[in-house]
């Protein structure tokens, strides 16, 4: 090869090398570059908006730039989860993926998208705790799930949670098909109106995210009769579903990060190795409890798994009962 066609091919190498960086959306080593557009499926001022933030505020400092949190509420998550499947896959939009936008395409004929499939996970971040509560008044007889079961031999125990199609709502249906006992499900518009049914007795049992009843249980107006998950320091003397026994209900309510399908693998790394490092600290741990929000990590594949699990079990159940009744 002579000096000048040598001239010409390292030329055309260099143009190739740029191409196939672009097209296989390889990241500059200093990403991020720019500020990161974090969406938040939900309105402003509740526990996952709060929880996200805790959590970007804290990122920033990990990765130095910017999180800008654009919070994009509705359908259930599903507007702004659409929105984060939609984006650009760069690195520079991410999201918060918590139980409402995993269960809301699977109440929907035509669902928006498809999880795991359509998003890369970047990791799980806490889990959420819930708390099947009784009202003592109305059940004196009841103080775990085995009583539980009892009474529900001689009666029709109705039942509700924050929303028709919930976590706790699937989880009870779970349980009940497990003990074998009778109930219906009562739908109310959020955790305050069926925490409110429960007081007041109108309904006799619930099962809540712990921040809506934990203040009733430690007033003696609700009794708790077991929790999601193990070793739920609030409550040291109430035993899980599983210490109880309960088999089929083995998942959780949870949240976590998620990027567009098609995101860098490097951004991918780089955020979840950064997650990892902010739930480890103390400082963190302790706000992300104050709204409910138990720091749990997961790396992506993980994380990947978790999600592909629960979407099989929610479907079943959503089917069993017949509760696909968003349209």
């Amino acid at each position: 090869v002579n000096k000048k066609n040598g001239k010409k091919l390292n030329k055309i190498a260099s143009v190739l090398g740029t191409s196939l960086l672009l097209v296989t959306g390889a990241l500059d080593a200093d990403y991020p570059e720019q500020p990161v557009s974090w969406i938040v499926p939900f309105p402003p001022g509740g526990p996952t908006d709060v929880a996200s933030r805790v959590l970007a505020n804290e990122l920033e400092k990990e990765l130095g730039k910017p999180l800008v949190v654009i919070n994009k509420a509705g359908a259930s998550g599903s507007i702004g989860l659409r929105q984060i499947a939609a984006a650009k896959p760069d690195g520079y939009t991410i999201g918060t993926l918590a139980g409402p936008s995993l269960l809301a395409p699977m109440m929907q004929d035509a669902a928006p998208y498809e999880l795991p499939k359509d998003v890369d996970p970047v990791g799980l971040a806490y889990l959420t705790p819930l708390i099947l509560v009784s009202n003592p008044k109305v059940l004196p007889e009841v103080f775990d799930l085995r009583s539980l079961a009892e009474v529900g031999k001689s009666k029709d125990l109705n039942f509700t949670s924050p929303a028709t199609g919930s976590i706790g709502h699937l989880t009870m249906e779970l349980i009940r098909k497990e003990l074998q006992f009778p109930g219906t499900h009562i739908g109310y518009q959020g955790s305050a109106p069926a925490v409110m049914a429960v007081l007041s007795g109108e309904v006799p049992i619930m099962f809540a995210d712990s921040v809506a009843v934990l203040q009733h249980i430690k007033s003696g107006a609700l009794r708790a009769l077991a929790v999601s998950i193990d070793g739920f320091e609030e409550l040291p003397d109430v035993k899980s579903l599983a210490q109880q026994g309960v088999q089929s209900a083995k998942t959780a309510s949870w949240g976590g990060l998620v990027a567009p399908k098609g995101t860098p693998a490097e951004a991918i790394s780089r955020l979840s190795a950064a997650l990892k490092r902010v739930l480890q600290k103390p400082e963190i741990v302790q706000r992300l409890k104050a709204v409910g929000a138990y720091p749990e990590y997961e790396g992506s594949d993980v994380f990947k798994g978790r999600i592909a699990n629960d979407s099989r079990v929610w479907k079943q159940v959503i089917t069993e009962n017949s509760l696909r009744t968003l349209r």
